[in-house]
């Protein structure tokens, strides 16, 4: 007995599993998915995601700009492009003193 049950345990299982897609997909396609989850639901919030990102990101760089900006006046030095050009630095020297 033990044997008969053992061989019909796959097919039904098997038999179960079929019956029960096939039920799901009869019933997705009589309700479909809410518009959160739905393909355009899904898309505009990834493009809220990604727009959340990018307004993080740029509020970081900018607070990393003011923090290296402070750093900088705190020492008294200037950043190359911040320095004043006086005349020809050729001539000049390497120093901006003339020779």
């Amino acid at each position: 007995m033990r044997d008969v049950v053992m061989a019909l345990a796959a097919p039904a299982v098997m038999c179960a599993s079929g019956v029960y897609a096939a039920c799901a997909v009869w019933w997705r396609r009589r309700h479909p998915a809410p518009e959160p989850w739905s393909q355009a639901g899904l898309r505009l919030a990834g493009e809220r995601v990604v727009a959340v990102a990018e307004a993080v990101v740029a509020d970081e760089h900018a607070l990393l700009v003011q923090d290296a900006e402070r750093a900088g006046a705190k020492s008294g030095r200037m950043r190359h492009h911040e320095r004043p050009v006086t005349g020809n630095r050729i001539a000049e020297g390497r120093s901006g003193e003339a020779p």
